[in-house]
């Protein structure tokens, strides 16, 4: 195993500019998963590992255990304690990050039930709401997760941490909001986005049958495209004086109306 201490190594070099930079991650296809339970799922999800890089001094037994398992065809590099922490973000690291190869996420290669059940988010920004989006989806058992006119690659360091690896076990695809209207009307799914204006209550909407449901950023909410093309407009009553929600938590609302209503025979 070889043993990296200067920080002024290439791969070093190579490793913190995944981390940091978009562009790196897209020109290298590859990027950086920290922490045992995001890289056991990822493994799970059967995503491509290039590369593995632990850091001797603090990798517990266990922990350990479960890199010789998964190293056997992957190449593996010690890092020095001080090297490990540049790259860490945890408080307390575990020893362990993985380099791991990019996969796509085209719309044509979403597999969807006879009823699916999608969620739409259109041009999340924040690493954090496409995280907590994420996890409220795997909770609510939902098939396929749209990112819209994205700006926030899906494999930021942020999104896979406040994600909790569910970045990697989630169906999602990406496309232009026309993209992704056309392909929700192609497979003939009904589209429920959240507006303030000419909407109607979201709980007395039927979200029985295939159904998407469209959620935007509160500094600017969805874009025109969606209300002409919609096949209902909904909102969530405003008691107080604000008049919208975060961008996670208005979509865990509806998403768990329309659960209810769908879990009901």
């Amino acid at each position: 195993m070889k043993y990296i201490e200067s920080k002024n190594n290439i791969v070093f070099k190579n490793i913190k500019k995944l981390l940091s930079k978009a562009k790196n991650r897209k020109d290298s296809q590859s990027f950086i998963v920290e922490g045992i339970k995001e890289i056991k799922i990822c493994f799970d999800a059967n995503y491509e590992f290039i590369e593995l890089f632990v850091c001797s001094e603090i990798l517990s037994k266990e922990n350990l255990i479960f890199t010789n398992k998964i190293s056997s065809n992957i190449n593996t590099t010690d890092l020095s304690l001080s090297l490990y922490n540049q790259l860490s973000y945890q408080e307390k690291g575990e020893g362990l990050l993985a380099l791991v190869k990019s996969k796509g996420f085209d719309l044509k290669n979403l597999i969807l039930p006879k009823n699916p059940f999608i969620l739409v988010a259109e041009s999340p920004e924040k690493p954090g709401n496409i995280g907590a989006i994420l996890r409220t989806a795997d909770a609510a058992g939902i098939d396929a997760v749209i990112i819209a006119n994205p700006r926030t690659e899906l494999f930021n360091p942020n999104v896979i941490r406040s994600s909790l690896g569910s970045v990697f076990t989630a169906q999602i695809a990406t496309g232009t909001s026309n993209e992704v209207i056309d392909f929700l009307l192609k497979n003939k799914i009904n589209i429920y986005s959240t507006f303030i204006k000419k909407s109607i209550d979201f709980t007395s909407v039927n979200y029985k049958g295939p159904c998407a449901i469209v959620v935007g950023t509160e500094s600017s909410s969805l874009t025109n495209e969606w209300a002409l093309k919609s096949t209902k407009l909904i909102k969530i009553p405003m008691n107080g004086k604000m008049d919208s929600l975060n961008l996670s938590v208005s979509a865990a609302i509806v998403i768990f109306e329309a659960l209810k209503q769908r879990n009901v025979n």
